[in-house]
């Protein structure tokens, strides 16, 4: 839960009058737009109210929890009263420092104090712009291997080759060269020794058909058939098995 304070000092030098009821109040970003994400600012209370208590100073100084200062991109930050000392970019490692220096020794640590020389709400430009989303990574190149020359597969006909130890079954359509597995999903069965029309391939062992287009069964068929994408170059047909 984050308590709500009211921060109304403008006293911008030393120690002023004590804030209610402690000599030192302590106020940290931990719900910000930005702080959050800058910096571990949870334990940062954690560290400084720890650090109090070992001082057997608990009872003198508050760390609280707090909401946006309206400063966002500065982060971390944290306000000491009632100095009215604000810091910003506090890192983990200078805690101790703030703690030793001035929650406890009431000496601000000037390398860490925040002044913009301007009031009210400062948030840099950057606050609420999204970055683009990167673009999609093109998917990679596919391994391309010869299969075979053209020529090798007659117009509506087809023939079984050997591809990387894999057997595949590359057929002539009339108007394009379409891959498949070898055998028929059913029982194994060759499917070379079938018949091919130039858009149906009918294995002849159950009279299983498939869609040359797709590989997609037809009729009595139960399950289509694995393509493979192919290309020809030059006279010769490549085969992809992955991708």
């Amino acid at each position: 839960m984050v308590e709500t304070v009211v921060m109304g000092s403008d006293n911008q030098g030393g120690k002023g009058a004590a804030m209610g009821q402690y000599d030192c109040h302590v106020f940290v970003c931990t719900s910000g737009e930005t702080c959050p994400e800058q910096g571990d600012v949870e334990k940062y209370v954690k560290v400084l109210r720890d650090g109090a208590r070992q001082a057997g100073r608990q009872t003198e100084v508050r760390v609280n929890k707090a909401g946006c200062f309206s400063q966002c991109g500065h982060g971390p930050m944290m306000v000491v009263y009632p100095d009215n000392v604000w810091y910003s970019g506090v890192q983990e490692s200078d805690l101790a420092e703030i703690l030793s220096s001035h929650i406890l020794g009431g000496r601000p640590v000037e390398r860490l104090r925040y002044a913009p020389d301007v009031r009210g709400a400062n948030k840099t430009d950057d606050i609420g712009k999204k970055a683009a989303p990167a673009a999609p990574a093109a998917p990679p190149e596919p391994k391309w291997t010869r299969v075979c020359a053209a020529g090798d597969v007659p117009a509506n006909g087809m023939k079984e080759f050997p591809v990387d130890k894999v057997n595949v079954l590359i057929v002539n359509t009339g108007d394009a060269f379409v891959a498949f597995q070898a055998l028929c999903p059913h029982e194994a069965v060759p499917l070379a020794a079938g018949i091919c029309d130039g858009s149906v391939l009918t294995c002849l062992e159950h009279l299983w058909q498939f869609d040359l287009r797709t590989g997609a069964p037809m009729g009595d068929a139960q399950e289509g058939l694995t393509g493979y994408r192919l290309k020809e170059e030059r006279g010769d047909l490549y085969i992809a098995l992955e991708g």
